[in-house]
């Protein structure tokens, strides 16, 4: 990578990708973050970055990065601290793979898609639901229906709106909270990206 990305808005997966070409997410990043700064300070990438949800950011050259990096002690720390967040992220999303029901996944990656793009609405595919949770695209469909009956949720040809935020959070696994707990003590709590800077 010869840039580092700030994001302003939308939402970015990062995927491990198997030779067969299947991937998995592993983590993302919205307007809290940064994608490309371990690969610019460490010289190596591991894995693949999608954008989900189309959104602004800003850039910086590899190389200036690296300069502010190393000459900025309150960037190195921030830096620093969100490499933390997405290594939680990695390592929690690896047992939650493992351990938690499909359905209890999906509120989980509903409520993390929300706090990312800071909208009750937005669009996800069965397909690219299918590759973030592991699963097969019937199966995204029977558990997005579950979660739709719950009236969790509205549903209809990759367009999601949030019904019930409570709901979606009582049906999600302890994953979702863990990850939101360990962002917000590391960053500080989430400001939605509609919210207007004071």
């Amino acid at each position: 990578m010869e840039r580092v990305y700030f994001p302003l808005s939308g939402m970015i997966s990062l995927l491990a990708v198997m030779q067969s070409g299947e991937a998995i997410e592993t983590g993302i990043v919205g307007a809290d973050g940064l994608v490309g700064g371990d690969a610019a300070i460490n010289g190596h990438a591991f894995g693949q970055m999608t954008v989900q949800q189309d959104g602004a950011a800003l850039t910086m050259p590899r190389a200036k990065f690296v300069d502010a990096y190393l000459a900025h002690p309150h960037l190195r720390n921030l830096v620093d601290r969100y490499q933390a967040i997405l290594l939680t992220q990695a390592q929690q999303n690896a047992a939650c793979h493992a351990l938690h029901s499909v359905r209890s996944r999906l509120c989980r990656w509903l409520l993390q898609s929300q706090d990312m793009i800071g909208s009750d609405t937005f669009s996800l595919t069965q397909e690219f639901l299918s590759h973030m949770l592991g699963v097969r695209r019937n199966t995204v469909s029977i558990e997005a229906h579950a979660v739709q009956q719950a009236g969790l949720i509205q549903y209809s040809r990759g367009h999601i709106k949030i019904l019930n935020r409570d709901g979606l959070e009582d049906c999600a696994c302890e994953c979702y909270s863990v990850i939101r707990a360990e962002t917000d003590k590391m960053m500080g709590p989430a400001k939605s990206q509609s919210e207007p800077d004071v």
